[in-house]
């Protein structure tokens, strides 16, 4: 579930923590780092639920509406289009998904009143409407909404996403689109007539490796901090302090580590990660300053041994 590219991203978070907020418990920040993963695979599980949640109160609304003193016709047959959804139907049969929400005892019993409140806003939501617009329907109609529920209606329900980021402090904004990004990719992998069991994501593409990567990541990253920081100074003589952003030379302290740490991760792929990630969490010419300061690094370390790569091509 979780990217190469979201393991250096929390990991950035993690190291920026240590290195700012005058904490001397590395090990205890590394520990949270980790339980920070498996939150966030927490909230994309009970995200998966979301949709038989709402079928459970739109059913609901529909038996309230038929005891009305003077049900109309609408009332008393009413469109059970998303009620019958064939997407949610699979999803709410997965046994993996059944038996990890069991195990690790997810509910959405304490939030019924959120919960409402949503199945209200996607009623009168367009997509909605255009989707119960005819009680007929197809697979890949269904499947289009349960991932318009997660692109659209979730995800432009302000007080709803505020909701949820307030139940954890691993649930900020960044983590929840995130975890909306993978549950949409899971409901595009869904098939009428396959075998779906394979479909939820685990917390890491690969444990093992993931694990090592930002064990190794964060605490070399530590380790070698005064050693990077006189390296990136040699660099940077010209420049005042002061005006380099914090930012950038944490990130090209990793880039250091990433380099030297990891021998089968080619050297542009790192280079561009740091790049890429100076241009989400700097200024706007970081990613120039820090591609120039690591481009002369990379060419001193390499000539010096210090960049080892195996394979052919990490180079």
């Amino acid at each position: 579930m979780i990217s190469r590219r979201y393991l250096r991203i929390k990991t950035f978070q993690a190291l920026y923590a240590y290195f700012h907020s005058g904490s001397d418990n590395q090990q205890k920040i590394e520990k949270d780092l980790f339980h920070s993963f498996e939150r966030m695979h927490d909230l994309y599980l009970l995200f998966l639920t979301i949709g038989d949640e709402l079928i459970h109160y739109s059913k609901l609304k529909n038996e309230e509406a038929k005891q009305k003193r003077l049900p109309s016709a609408e009332d008393l047959n009413p469109n059970t289009k998303f009620i019958d959804n064939a997407v949610f139907k699979i999803l709410s049969e997965n046994t993996k998904l059944k038996t990890a929400i069991n195990n690790k005892k997810l509910l959405w019993s304490n939030d019924q009143e959120l919960l409402v409140k949503l199945m209200n806003f996607m009623r009168k939501h367009p997509v909605y409407e255009e989707y119960m617009s005819t009680k007929n329907s197809s697979f890949e109609e269904d499947k289009k909404f349960a991932v318009a529920i997660f692109k659209k209606i979730i995800a432009e329900n302000d007080f709803f996403i505020s909701e949820i980021s307030e139940k954890s402090i691993y649930w900020g904004y960044d983590e929840i689109d995130f975890v909306l990004s993978m549950v949409i990719k899971t409901i595009k992998k869904i098939d009428a007539k396959g075998d779906n069991s394979a479909i939820i994501m685990p917390v890491y593409s690969d444990e093992e490796d993931d694990i090592e990567f930002v064990k190794t990541l964060f605490r070399e990253t530590i380790k070698n901090e005064a050693e990077n920081a006189q390296l990136i100074a040699n660099k940077t003589k010209n420049w005042e302090i002061e005006r380099i952003a914090m930012v950038d030379i944490l990130l090209m302290k990793m880039a250091l580590t990433e380099l030297t740490a990891f021998k089968s991760i080619p050297v542009k792929v790192t280079l561009n990660e740091y790049i890429d990630l100076s241009k989400g969490y700097s200024t706007p010419k970081s990613k120039i300053f820090v591609n120039g300061i690591l481009d002369k690094l990379i060419d001193d370390l390499t000539t010096s041994g210090e960049i080892k790569k195996t394979g052919r091509g990490l180079m």
